[in-house]
């Protein structure tokens, strides 16, 4: 006979599927597109990214969730129209950041003669995470949305809470993913094949990022 499945597994399943669908999102790929052309090691750095970016996605989209739903505050739609703003100028910073000024963004200050990379590996670290952390403002009322009738009576009341971990997994896993297939399409570019991916991929984040916020004001 087959066992029915606990609420508690259910509601980790029904976040873990919401996060993967969450992480690829064009808004997330577009950032972390961007972000994942400038690494050194172009493989390995691609998927480091997306990690990195996941994280702080996770961290603050759980964190806050978290934080309004036991202190029983609800997010406004004005709220969340400013929060969608604030991530399409973070989408169109890292665009700019990427044409301009990419040893900045790289190293977090601009690229010295004879100057090493790798001592300054952790400002690109630092800036993929604050990037993934602030793109997750914006999604933080959907979550509040999607969970009340996972807290809220029946079965799934305490149960529930797991939707928070699998929510936060499936963005991991998600962005994960989308590193791995960038990352893999990178690996068979030459470096100036590879520089014009680069600048086409930071067009298209510019563009996406004006319109998130052009249609939102």
């Amino acid at each position: 006979m087959c066992r029915i499945v606990s609420p508690l597994f259910l509601a980790f399943l029904l976040g873990l599927g919401q996060g993967m669908l969450h992480a690829v999102g064009p808004d997330h790929c577009a950032a972390m597109a961007t972000l994942g052309t400038l690494g050194p090691s172009r493989r390995r750095a691609a998927f480091l990214v997306a990690l990195r970016f996941a994280i702080g996605h996770a961290a603050v989209l759980g964190g806050v969730a978290t934080v309004c739903l036991l202190a029983g505050v609800g997010l406004s739609e004005t709220f969340e129209r400013w929060a969608e703003i604030l991530g399409g100028a973070v989408l169109v910073a890292l665009a700019v950041a990427a044409l301009l000024f990419p040893n900045t963004l790289r190293h977090g200050h601009p690229h010295l003669p004879g100057h090493t990379q790798e001592p300054h590996s952790h400002h690109h670290e630092h800036v993929t995470t604050a990037a993934g952390a602030l793109m997750a403002v914006s999604g933080v009322r959907s979550l509040l949305l999607a969970l009340p009738p996972l807290l809220v009576g029946g079965s799934l009341a305490t149960s529930g809470w797991t939707y928070l971990p699998g929510f936060a997994l499936g963005i991991l896993l998600g962005m994960g993913a989308v590193g791995l297939l960038f990352a893999e399409g990178l690996s068979r570019l030459g470096t100036r094949l590879a520089e014009q991916v680069q600048r086409v991929v930071a067009l298209g984040s510019a563009a996406l990022g004006v319109f998130w916020i052009a249609t939102r004001l």
